[in-house]
């Protein structure tokens, strides 16, 4: 192509055409200009479309982090939601008969001295989403909300946790351990005799116990909620890139 072109120019030039070679230096440029125009597009097009691929992959690396989150709340909710029930049914039974009931007992005891809470509200994904030129280019509203599952509602349960494992351990200290209580090898009838002469003070501690657990299972449920809103949000982002 490249020798077509210049056979036409030669031949311009040997002919002394010069109007005429004019014109074709002039669509020569036109066509050169049109190339680097057509070049440069598709060079935009190829970078935009990588680009894109990278935010859609942050995205759904940011949506596979927020499940997990969620399944580790959801997870902890079912087993508070079982403390509350243990709870429940022996402070109700106290209420009644004044004695203490020995269906749940044992989990209760469990509960009561159960210090292993930990949430790790932190995340490697979504620092390197806020280091990224993605975060610059999402919606305000989804910046919002991601900061709202992140800084507030996973730090608030972060924050309830903290407070009932330190109350489970205060349990464990000052009433389990020098109660003899704190001995997983003993069966639900020894249980029962050690905490009837005990038995305002172990009541007590399972209506602070238990209140604290009401606060944790309305922070799970709050944070799970926004994150399943805010999954849904990104998925929907993430399908119009």
């Amino acid at each position: 192509m490249i020798k077509f072109f210049r056979r036409i120019r030669q031949k311009l030039v040997t002919e002394n055409k010069f109007s005429k070679y004019l014109i074709y230096a002039v669509g020569e440029i036109i066509l050169v200009v049109i190339g680097i125009l057509i070049a440069l597009q598709i060079n935009n097009w190829n970078s935009n479309r990588l680009e894109k691929e990278s935010d859609s992959q942050l995205i759904g690396a940011l949506i596979t982090d927020l499940k997990l989150k969620n399944e580790e709340l959801i997870s902890d909710l079912e087993y508070g939601k079982s403390l509350i029930e243990n709870t429940d049914n022996i402070i109700e039974f106290w209420a009644k008969t004044k004695s203490i009931d020995t269906l749940h007992l044992k989990s209760a005891i469990n509960g009561l001295g159960d210090d292993r809470g930990f949430l790790n509200e932190k995340s490697s994904v979504l620092e390197g989403l806020t280091n990224s030129g993605l975060w610059k280019r999402l919606p305000d509203s989804l910046i919002r909300e991601i900061d709202d599952i992140y800084r507030f509602k996973l730090a608030a349960v972060k924050s309830s946790f903290e407070k009932t494992t330190e109350y489970a351990s205060h349990c464990k200290l000052n009433f389990l351990i020098p109660n003899g209580l704190a001995d997983t090898k003993l069966n639900t009838v020894e249980i029962h005799s050690i905490v009837t002469e005990k038995n305002m003070e172990f009541i007590s501690s399972l209506e602070v116990f238990r209140g604290g657990i009401y606060l944790l299972n309305n922070r799970f449920e709050d944070a799970s909620k926004g994150i399943i809103e805010l999954t849904e949000n990104l998925t929907i982002y993430q399908s119009e890139l």
